[in-house]
């Protein structure tokens, strides 16, 4: 049974409505087209800012580390009285304190690690970052007085996923030289 109701609203126009009308299937799928639209438009947005901060976290991390890494070697080798020994991928300083004599940096298995005196040797980056390679340059002055090394390190990210957005690497150059020159 169809009932109808007629409204009139002033002398303008008139209305009919039916009992229980609702969307017709032509305005269903104009909705969900339209729905379809919108989000089609915005999920690409969103997902795209979300790559951007993993992307930039793995930035952040890979960039931590290197300045965290050349900071210290710069450091230890400031600190130290002298240079006992440099090969390409380690070194060996001398220390005024028995407890840090001597300290050495070296590369193993994809970490930068620090070893003083008796202690046991400690990786100086995350496990979120593989050390690519490690490279010392002892320009140490003929005459011994000036004791100056350079390095070279190339840091990238350990993440097991091969996506871009996790992948990141970074080469590093720095160079100290010792401040006690007892020579």
């Amino acid at each position: 049974m169809n009932h109808q109701l007629k409204i009139r609203e002033g002398d303008l126009s008139s209305t009919t409505l039916r009992a229980g009308a609702g969307f017709t299937l032509i305005e269903l799928i104009l909705y969900v087209a339209l729905i379809t639209i919108i989000l089609s438009a915005i999920v690409p947005f969103a997902w795209n800012t979300v790559q951007t901060g993993v992307k930039s976290a793995v930035q952040q991390e890979v960039n931590a580390n290197a300045r965290y890494i050349s900071e210290r070697i710069k450091y230890e080798i400031r600190n130290s009285t002298d240079i006992n020994s440099v090969a390409p991928t380690s070194i060996s300083l001398a220390t005024s304190t028995p407890a840090t004599n001597p300290t050495i940096i070296d590369l193993s298995l994809g970490n930068i690690r620090i070893k003083q005196g008796a202690g046991i040797a400690v990786n100086l980056n995350s496990a979120n970052t593989v050390i690519n390679s490690l490279t010392f340059t002892n320009y140490t002055s003929g005459d011994n007085k000036t004791k100056h090394i350079q390095f070279t390190i190339n840091i990238a990210a350990s993440f097991a996923a091969a996506r871009q957005e996790y992948q990141d690497s970074v080469v590093i150059e720095g160079s100290s030289e010792v401040r006690s020159n007892s020579n």
